[in-house]
């Protein structure tokens, strides 16, 4: 509590009965002393409430009311013609109680009046600042919204500039406190935004990567498939390219010749977490089973317990003699990077890794590890490393010139993968793993090899068109017949196979040889 001084407009310190605070006009905040038994009040014109003792001076014009000492209060009498308000009821005449709201006139401010003893207090609790701006609120005469704003502006000064210091560091205490938990917060949902992005991106490049793998792998219904094909006795995909080989007729040299140097490519690739350095690994259940989400796509995470996830290809390959090196297609050695593959690993902050990747010759039970030795930047070409000594004798011969339109060529390779592998191989094969079980991606074509049933598919073709850039071929082939050679009548290689155009009648494209002569000079 604080005394008034005497300064504060003449009043006798001992004397103070009440007194009115202003809450609106230019005096907002200003606090006028009740203390004589009987009082002027007048309006000035800057709109400020002014009181003085009624006895002393005669009446102004600008009077507007008169307060009376009695009774232990003041009686508030309105002046003839002149318009008082007590808590928004228009009065002539009323014994104000302590918290009364008095709006002095049209222009006048609207003062709350308070009955104290001797002394006004010094801080204004939050109460009775929260208590001023309802009763503003309520009784103001003004427009709903004017006055609504009034009331949170003038409570928001007071309790800025009429409550204790202690209450004030309390609540800017608490306004940071508020703050960094809110920006915490912030950056929570970022993170968890950013994560739920990052998973979203994770589960669309799962998606893309698995689009291949499920055109390479083998499935029990692939061979329940292929089972039923060889029951009734149907040509599937598989066994029509199987013929093809017979169609060549008197090219069976060149084919039988060349046959050796073709090999099958079967791999699998894995993903890696940039951030982590981990390779996404399978979820396992209770039961040690692998995990899907709710996409149906395998559930993946760096730090689950099970298998690293594979991502399997197939495609073809063909020697070289010199130097001892396997020709294939960028897009074989390197799967990941063709298509909208490299986008969605960008987006998901994942890079690939291979995981293993090996090489099935014909007459040669045991497949050879591979690695890659240098890919093209300019042409879908790729060059890998084997051991030499398993390939000793065998390799291709390229071509010095480039064959003309109208040329016959003759294409090896082993599309469709496993399956055409196996629709070779026959009934016999195929009953065999279903009384092993076996049909794991690796272990058909570990049983194939054993049981030399590797072997490439051949097709005739003419050449249709011929560029420093490519070649156009109608010889049949399909999916996994990537990387294999196109071969003159003299059983050199002239290009290798790289794509499919079944818009053009089922033409292929290969990458001229010589391409592959300045990735080979490059790589010396």
């Amino acid at each position: 509590m604080r005394t008034p001084d005497q300064g504060d407009t003449g009043v006798d310190t001992g004397n103070v009965r009440a007194f009115l605070e202003s809450l609106t006009g230019p005096s907002r905040g200003t606090v006028v002393w009740l203390a004589d038994n009987a009082v002027s009040a007048s309006v000035s014109p800057d709109r400020t409430l002014r009181l003085r003792p009624k006895e002393d001076v005669p009446a102004y014009d600008e009077d507007i009311a008169t307060l009376q000492w009695s009774n232990d209060g003041y009686t508030l009498n309105a002046l003839s013609d002149r318009n008082i308000w007590v808590n928004g009821h228009k009065v002539a005449s009323v014994d104000l109680r302590h918290g009364d709201m008095i709006e002095f006139g049209e222009k006048g401010p609207m003062s709350r009046y308070r009955v104290c003893d001797h002394s006004f207090p010094a801080h204004r609790t939050v109460e009775d600042i929260l208590s001023d701006a309802y009763a503003y609120a309520r009784t103001s005469r003004r427009p709903f919204p004017r006055k609504i704003s009034g009331a949170l502006r003038d409570s928001g000064r007071r309790l800025t500039s009429q409550t204790t210091i202690l209450f004030r560091i309390t609540v800017i205490g608490a306004i940071l406190l508020i703050a960094v938990f809110g920006y915490l917060l912030f950056q929570n949902d970022r993170k968890l935004a950013d994560s739920l992005e990052r998973e979203s991106h994770k589960i669309e490049a799962v998606a893309v990567m698995l689009a291949q793998t499920r055109e390479d792998s083998l499935t029990p219904e692939d061979l329940g498939a292929l089972k039923d094909a060889f029951e009734s006795q149907v040509l599937s995909t598989e066994q029509r390219l199987g013929t093809l080989e017979e169609r060549a007729g008197a090219s069976t040299r060149i084919i039988t010749a060349s046959t050796r140097s073709v090999a099958f490519v079967q791999g699998a690739y894995g993903l890696r977490q940039i951030k982590s350095g981990k390779l996404l690994r399978h979820v396992v259940g209770p039961d040690g089973k692998n995990l899907q989400t709710p996409f149906g796509q395998p559930w993946l995470e760096p730090d689950a317990m099970g298998e690293p996830a594979e991502f399997q290809f197939t495609g073809t390959g063909f020697l070289l003699q010199d130097p001892p090196l396997l020709v294939t297609n960028r897009h074989v050695a390197l799967p990941w990077t063709t298509g909208d593959r490299a986008q969605a690993l960008q987006a998901a902050a994942l890079e690939a890794e291979m995981l293993s990747l090996l090489v099935y010759l014909p007459d040669q039970t045991v497949p050879i590890k591979a690695v890659l030795h240098k890919a093209s930047e300019t042409a879908d070409l790729a060059l890998l490393s084997i051991d030499a000594t398993r390939v000793r004798g065998l390799g291709l011969l390229l071509a010095d010139e480039p064959p003309r339109a109208g040329e016959e060529v003759f294409l090896l390779g082993y599309p469709t993968g496993l399956k055409a592998l196996i629709a070779q191989a026959g009934p016999g094969f195929l009953k065999t793993l279903e009384n092993k079980g076996a049909v794991d991606f690796w272990t058909i074509a570990t049983h194939l090899s054993e049981q030399n049933k590797i072997r490439p598919l051949a097709s005739r073709g003419i050449v249709a068109q011929t560029s420093p850039g490519a070649l156009v071929y109608d010889a049949e082939t399909t999916t996994g017949g990537s990387g294999g050679p196109a071969l003159n009548r003299n059983g050199k290689v002239v290009a290798i196979n790289a794509a499919i155009l079944p818009e053009f009648g089922g033409s292929n494209i290969g990458v001229p040889v010589s391409h592959l002569k300045t990735l080979l000079n490059e790589s010396d």
